[in-house]
């Protein structure tokens, strides 16, 4: 069975260029392979804003395993529950929203590692990270699985904003991604991610990442806004969305056919 491959984690520690597929609404498995056809490096699966059942995570989750496509999932919260049902599905690594604190992100790393590092629970014969008993061995799969899991922060609030040295400087950290939406309402400049003073500050979320090794990225709706941020540092990008790019297929395809009407009449 593929799980915990460590396929992302390498593309991490190699510093590749990164481009999510985020899956926030499709309950079919169809979009997971869409991805993956069309030159996706991962996917990202949103249990924060999104309605989808852990059921259905866990399916989206092992048809990317079984494309050995990595995926990942941005969990609600980073309580215990939420991270190890998601990792013992056989994800490639979790994000963790809203982080505020040096504290939060060592609880993250010290829940999400098996011992010695951390305190994960370990689930041996159960669940995909399990293999249904297809590790040669407990410590095998300790250790394998401590080695390939990708661990994501976000920064998207004031106080991850002043921060930031004590947050990225957290061993075991690999991914930073900055969220557009709450960083800008916590600089008091909700959506004016044009504004200089916004700039600056993800600028300086990409120089603090490489300060302490710790790969920038950022969420992206298209591919002049992933240009432009790739030429400045980033690295890896929630490149659109499923719901957002059907959205933006259909409005752009039935503008065209409306336009060609209104002409003909």
């Amino acid at each position: 069975m593929r799980v915990c491959e460590g396929t992302l984690k390498r593309k991490v520690k190699n510093n590749d260029v990164l481009l999510f597929g985020c899956i926030l609404d499709s309950r079919s498995a169809s979009v997971v392979e869409v991805f993956h056809a069309t030159g996706y490096d991962g996917v990202l699966i949103d249990r924060e804003h999104s309605p989808l059942t852990e059921e259905t995570i866990a399916d989206h989750i092992r048809v990317a395993r079984c494309l050995g496509l990595p995926c990942m999932v941005r969990v609600a919260e980073d309580c215990y529950h939420e991270l190890n049902r998601a990792l013992d599905q056989g994800a490639d690594g979790v994000f963790v929203p809203r982080i505020r604190s040096r504290e939060q992100v060592e609880k993250l790393v010290d829940t999400v590692r098996y011992r010695p590092i951390g305190n994960r629970g370990l689930a041996g014969s159960c669940c995909p990270i399990g293999k249904y008993i297809g590790w040669n061995s407990v410590d095998e799969q300790i250790e394998t699985v401590n080695d390939n899991t990708v661990i994501g922060i976000q920064i998207e609030t004031a106080e991850a904003l002043a921060n930031l040295d004590d947050i990225l400087s957290v061993e075991g950290i690999d991914i930073a991604v900055v969220g557009n939406d709450d960083l800008s309402l916590g600089m008091g400049i909700p959506g004016q991610l044009q504004n200089p003073e916004y700039i600056a500050a993800v600028e300086h979320i990409i120089e603090v990442c490489n300060k302490y090794g710790v790969m920038p990225g950022i969420a992206v709706g298209d591919s002049e806004t992933t240009l432009r941020w790739m030429d400045k540092g980033m690295k890896a990008f929630w490149f659109g969305c499923d719901i957002a790019w059907l959205y933006r297929i259909c409005q752009s395809e039935v503008n065209a056919v409306r336009d060609r009407q209104a002409i003909n009449h």
